[in-house]
């Protein structure tokens, strides 16, 4: 299905396209304390403590951004025999279900910024998704009303590889038939994507999910030293006028 696509006109950009980090900068990433409640869960389902099950989790997130152990219940499973636990079917069913519904409760935090989005959109912008995630977020996209809005996807864990590698990148660019030269990146800094952005001739804006707290978000690799450009509001991209990297 292709997305929609808003009607009326808009002031020329100065970019044919962009890539859009996903959690924190269009939905909440969380802090600590407010994830976890839903890993509490998943290791009761499990059968394994919860903090050594948030630790394994959080020390994870490559393979698990990457697809390295497969889909959520193979991951599940996995995690839970490295602690010493034999989950049941239904054990695994139960913690899929958690993980998936704390997912798209995420997912549909995005409101607040669907205006900013169909903006960009109106002023003939192309728009991709590059995000570092593992299985539940591709699973559920298509419920989302993000997915309407871009052109191209670029889920981690379906490519086997993640932010700052510059295939994540290249592939964005290659599903929206544009250069690097021709678009902006848009992030929270997690995965020291901003950084990567640059390295690949994107023209990179830090930009956060409006209202977290960035000192407790969590974030993984988050590139706290970034002394680039900021973005206030994602529509702001309009007004760039000189930011191509050197």
């Amino acid at each position: 299905m292709e997305p929609e696509r808003p009607s009326g006109r808009a002031r020329s950009p100065p970019f044919s396209g962009v890539l859009l980090d996903l959690y924190g900068t269009l939905v909440p990433t969380g802090s600590k304390s407010e994830r976890m409640p839903h890993l509490f869960e998943m290791a009761k389902a499990l059968g394994v403590s919860p903090s050594a099950f948030e630790q394994r989790w959080t020390e994870t997130f490559d393979e698990r951004a990457r697809g390295a152990f497969g889909p959520t219940a193979e991951t599940l499973e996995r995690l839970a025999r490295e602690l010493g636990a034999y989950p049941s079917g239904e054990g695994i069913d139960r913690a899929v279900r958690v993980r998936q519904e704390f997912t798209r409760e995420i997912l549909r935090s995005s409101d607040p910024l669907l205006p900013d989005l169909d903006v960009l959109r109106k002023a003939g912008l192309r728009l991709a998704l590059v995000t570092d995630t593992s299985e539940e977020t591709p699973r559920l996209w298509r419920e989302t009303p993000l997915s309407r809005r871009f052109d191209a996807t670029v889920f981690s864990c379906e490519e086997g590889f993640r932010k700052p590698d510059p295939r994540m990148y290249a592939t964005a660019l290659r599903r929206l038939d544009l250069s690097a030269r021709e678009c902006a990146y848009v992030g929270d800094g997690g995965s020291r994507e901003l950084t990567g952005a640059r390295a690949v001739g994107l023209s990179p804006f830090l930009y956060r999910f409006p209202g977290e707290d960035p000192g407790s978000a969590f974030r993984i690799d988050a590139e706290e030293d970034w002394g680039g450009p900021r973005l206030a509001t994602l529509r702001d991209l309009l007004q760039v006028t000189t930011t191509r990297p050197a």
